[in-house]
């Protein structure tokens, strides 16, 4: 059992955790608090896997938030555990519960303050919880400013005692502390792929010197945007600057220097990176510069696996109950996607890989030979369509559908463009079995729709990277899944347009040409075949987004009403310290794809966290 030992509250002080648990350099950081009432600080569990006996370093970072300024040294602000004593501490801890005091000199309000301190797993796998704090003396904690840590010892193996190829150290980052100082430039404006030299100089305000230093890259924000990469061609490696020789003395200002390239995309990015010395990540030597890409470049063909999500459709009502899931499994159902609505009320249609079957009310009026182009048109004036083809035209108040020779094979749509921004020379204006022009009075809209089973539809789906990993891509696939199957039974979202879900604000379908160029999504979406995410015997809506800020969001939170049981907020490590990025209820696809990357989660268990107490089942064969 924890016994609480600090009980007493220091009037005047008072710690919001911000960027928070560093382990093995991987941020676990925490939302900055938002503070109902004086002296609290909201903060988020960090995650840490070990193999037994395995000695990492984290560090813990807090903001000021009080009146008074943080000290180390005795009776002074130090980071304490939350009870006697911890199976994971390390032989550096200045206490059995001190593992270490905070490194500033001195901590202003408003300011930060860090400790590192080295923790050691024990030879027994299994999940260790333990709850860290800042305290200013005896029985003087300070309000808001426990850290939950749970700490996962794998069944791996490691070595049980002290580590060989990277000896334990005994003095982590002591002597070692960092000011910035100069900087040639606090914020950057450039156009996209555009280079930029910067140089920063940082004030050694530690006791050691540093024999070396350079500048670590930790990450750009947004990071889920294409072409979302900072790196340049004369760094060091994928996450190293710059690094320099040359003795900096304590008092002493080093010089780091490098090139930074813009983001592809226009928008607003923060980049940060992270001073080192020595091999060692200076405290203090954090800095986030401010980009502003003007104007979209030359997007890099191989993005970010992290996927720009649409915000989802919060429908009320209760989703429909699913036919029994057991024994003889229905074939896949048919979707209708609203591809865009025209600008001249005409679309031309060909087909590349074998003929085309012109249908009206399910009869064949008109074929044609593969390439050759056919033209559909709605009159607006006399509210007639008219079908014009080599060899056989049409034309009456009913519309048409324009069908691939076996059902199946892709036609082009001639007069739409649809670039691919990082594939020059690539049009997504393919798309799979059937294409009708379609008139919709309630928005005087003319809409090309697609018609396809649901199984092709998700393969012209670019929610996510052909290159991210399988789990990651099943997961959000069977939530894709899971929110076409909810619409698709629903069937109200867009009745008036006659169509089930939009290609573009619904989720992002791009049609036959990302399903050619993701054969890895197309083999994820095999493996998941019918697939969906069930409550209680019922499909359950699946919203999903791009990235949240260390947890996920109620339902009703969000959109109000009485919500549901599912959709619940839910902790989200791999996302603490980043900024929300869409609704924020559902399934976060940064954090799911750092679950399947980091942690080696299966898409089920992926699916469960965000979607709490549903079941996986077969909807269709």
């Amino acid at each position: 059992m924890i016994q609480i030992k600090r009980i007493g509250m220091r009037v005047g002080f008072r710690v919001a955790l911000v960027a928070a648990i560093l382990v093995s350099a991987s941020p676990f950081s925490a939302p900055i608090a938002s503070a109902a009432l004086p002296y609290q600080a909201e903060v988020s569990d960090g995650y840490v896997t070990l193999a037994p006996g395995q000695v990492k370093l984290i560090t813990l970072k807090f903001k000021n938030a009080g009146t008074e300024t943080w000290r180390p040294g005795t009776d002074k602000v130090a980071v304490f555990l939350y009870g006697n004593s911890t199976p994971l501490a390390h032989s550096s801890w200045h206490k059995a519960d001190l593992p270490k005091p905070i490194e500033q000199s001195a901590v202003k309000p408003g300011h930060m303050a860090s400790a590192s301190f080295y923790i050691k797993a024990p030879t027994t796998p299994g999940i260790y919880r333990e709850r860290f704090l800042l305290s200013s003396g005896p029985d003087q904690w300070i309000k808001g400013s426990v850290v939950p840590v749970t700490f996962t010892v794998t069944a791996s193996s490691a070595p049980s005692a002290e580590p060989t190829a990277q000896p334990e150290p005994t003095g982590g980052t002591e002597g070692y502390q960092s000011v910035l100082l100069l900087t040639s430039h606090r914020q950057v404006a450039l156009s996209g792929n555009a280079r930029i030299e910067l140089t920063h100089g940082f004030k050694n305000s530690g006791t050691s010197a540093w024999e070396t230093r350079g500048l670590k890259f930790v990450a750009v924000t947004p990071s889920d945007r294409p072409g979302a990469t900072v790196k340049d061609a004369s760094w060091l490696s994928e996450t190293e600057a710059t690094n320099v020789g040359g003795t900096t003395k304590p008092g002493e200002i080093g010089f780091v220097s490098y090139v930074l390239k813009a983001p592809a995309l226009s928008g607003n990015y923060t980049v940060t990176f992270q001073l080192t010395a020595d091999g060692k990540e200076i405290p203090g030597g954090e800095i986030d510069i401010p980009v502003t890409v003007t104007a979209d470049g030359v997007v890099d063909p191989n993005p970010i696996p992290i996927p720009d999500v649409p915000i989802q459709d919060p429908t009320s009502g209760e989703p429909p109950i699913l036919d029994e899931l057991a024994g003889q499994l229905p074939d896949q159902p048919i979707i209708r996607v609203g591809v865009y609505a025209t600008t001249d009320d005409t679309t031309k249609v060909r087909g590349i890989q074998g003929g085309v079957k012109a249908l009206k009310n399910g009869v064949v009026v008109c074929t044609y030979e593969k390439s050759q182009e056919v033209k559909l048109f709605y009159n607006r004036s006399s509210g007639v369509y008219s079908l014009t083809g080599p060899g056989c035209s049409d034309s009456g108040s009913q519309y048409y559908i324009l069908e691939a020779h076996d059902g199946m094979a892709p036609l082009e749509v001639t007069d739409f463009y649809r670039p691919v921004s990082w594939l020059p020379g690539a049009n997504d204006n393919t798309f799979r079995a059937r294409l009708e022009l379609r008139y919709t009075p309630k928005t005087d809209k003319v809409w090309l729709i697609n018609e396809l089973p649901v199984e092709e539809y998700l393969y012209g789906l670019a929610e996510t990277s052909d290159v991210s990993p399988l789990e990651y891509q099943k997961a959000l696939l069977t939530a894709a899944r899971t929110y076409a199957m909810y619409h698709v039974n629903r069937g109200t979202k867009h009745a008036n347009e006659f169509y089930t879900v939009d290609a573009k604000y619904d989720q992002v379908y791009r049609g036959y040409g990302q399903e050619a160029r993701s054969p890895n999504i197309v083999k994820g979406i095999a493996a998941t075949r019918g697939y969906i995410v069930t409550y209680d015997g019922k499909l359950a809506i699946t919203p999903y987004f791009s990235r949240s800020d260390g947890r996920t969001r109620n339902w009703n939170e969000v959109w109000g009403g009485s919500g549901y049981p599912w959709l619940v907020s839910v902790p989200v490590p791999h996302d603490i310290g980043q900024t929300l990025w869409g609704h924020g209820v559902g399934m976060t696809a940064r954090g799911a794809l750092y679950m399947a990357s980091k942690d080696g989660a299966q898409f089920d268990a992926i699916l469960k966290h965000f979607y709490q107490g549903t079941e996986i089942k077969r909807a269709y064969k």
